[in-house]
């Protein structure tokens, strides 16, 4: 048992997926959870929980070994600046945050220096949004990014104990900095969706009822991140633009140039752009 209390910010699919995977491990022995509103409730009567977590209400001191900021971007924010300083001496405060820069950057600004954190982010997720949605599966087989704080160090035994959360709840622990992150999963992870939600977009405009009438199942592959919240998104955005900005410009040059190949019958620099396509799709099938 690596942690006899766990208390949770943010009950919503992630959340409470980590909650009963968490369970299930036999991680802990109680595992409260705060500033989730109705998702709070809805986690207690479904048994995710056990209890609210009312001491940041109090102003008192959260006795919890591990925090899991499992809220948005924005919400993790505002969480380390505004009760960064009520969480008890020597424990762990890990995220799950989509981006890691800005979040890093306020826990060295917030938290008090007997406290440990360690970013990171379960590359694990839905297009479905809530608690309801909660799986104790979510997170098998998954990459589980481990932020490593070039500037301040955690200690080795709390990385370990992180190491062996993200192993005991089905992931794949993987080791990089803030910077490589937010790189990285600009390009695999958000501009993916804003690739959907452009598409989708689109064709909401030119295509209207067709799009549907005459579409299969590719399209709907394609289309299936569109169905994400902007509630979520609009953090993301926000935290990671310059990332985003280039990861966004590189698909858009791959598309101007497929167009340009299109419009001039240059069939041999379609083809090239398919075989590369081709071969990525081969590795990440393999994966």
């Amino acid at each position: 048992m690596l942690f006899p209390h766990i208390t949770i910010i943010g009950t919503g699919l992630i959340g409470g997926s980590f909650a009963l995977a968490a369970r299930r491990a036999l991680l802990c022995e109680r595992i409260t959870a705060w500033n989730g509103g109705h998702s709070l409730d809805e986690a207690l009567s479904r048994g995710i929980i056990d209890e609210a977590e009312e001491s940041f209400e109090r102003g008192e001191m959260c006795a919890a070994d591990l925090i899991y900021l499992a809220a948005p971007v924005g919400g993790i924010i505002d969480f380390l600046t505004s009760h960064g300083r009520r969480i008890k001496l020597g424990a762990i405060i890990t995220d799950a945050g989509s981006s890691k820069r800005e979040i890093i950057k306020t826990a060295h600004e917030h938290l008090s220096s007997e406290t440990v954190f360690i970013g990171g982010h379960p590359m694990a997720g839905s297009h479905n949004a809530g608690v309801e949605f909660a799986d104790a599966d979510l997170f098998a087989n998954a990459p589980y990014a481990i932020v490593i704080d070039q500037e301040k160090a955690p200690h080795a035994e709390a990385i370990d104990k992180v190491v062996q959360m993200a192993r005991a709840i089905g992931a794949n622990p993987v080791f990089l900095t803030a910077t490589d992150h937010d790189r990285i999963v600009a390009r695999v992870s958000h501009a993916p969706q804003l690739v959907s939600t452009a598409l989708a977009s689109a064709l909401s405009k030119v295509a209207g009822e067709d799009a549907t009438r005459f579409s299969g199942r590719g399209l709907s592959s394609m289309t299936r991140l569109a169905a994400s919240q902007w509630s979520v998104w609009e953090d993301i955005l926000l935290s990671n633009a310059d990332e985003i900005s280039h990861a966004l410009g590189e698909v858009i040059s791959e598309i101007e140039s497929l167009r340009e190949a299109v419009a001039s019958g240059d069939m041999e620099k379609a083809r090239e752009a398919f075989e590369r396509a081709n071969e990525f799709a081969r590795r990440m099938n393999r994966s």
